[in-house]
């Protein structure tokens, strides 16, 4: 499948039926490879914006059961920051997940930024 970013989203911007609204919530993590595919996070806000999470890392020596070398030390990578930043998005986002053995894929429209319109893809 290779690498793609994670994407937030509230469950009630979906179009879904009520009964899948019973499986399907806030918390539910969708991919779509339609950004850099670097694993980050990208949300869309509950106002329709589009905004990923820029994480600063920093090299720790001091990390316990470090499986990396740095330098001939042992260690591993620690958040140093995490910001979200807002992007100015125009065109289609395509996102899916597979939820209790069901695949679920949308298609989420932006025009200047904005969030305009979510439909199910088949």
């Amino acid at each position: 499948m290779g690498l793609y970013d994670y994407l937030k989203i509230s469950a009630s911007k979906l179009p879904l039926s009520d009964e899948e609204k019973q499986i399907i919530n806030d918390d539910t993590i969708w991919q779509t490879k339609d950004f850099d595919c670097i694993l980050t996070t990208v949300e869309i806000t509950n106002e329709g914006k589009v905004r990923y999470l820029d994480i600063e890392y920093d090299w720790d020596d001091n990390v316990k059961g470090g499986l990396y070398q740095l330098d001939g030390q042992l260690g591993g990578m620690v958040v140093k920051e995490q910001n979200w930043i807002d992007i100015e998005y125009h065109g289609f986002i395509m996102f899916g997940n597979t939820v209790n053995g069901i695949e679920y894929r949308f298609k989420a429209k932006f025009t200047d930024g904005i969030l305009v319109g979510i439909e199910r893809v088949d």
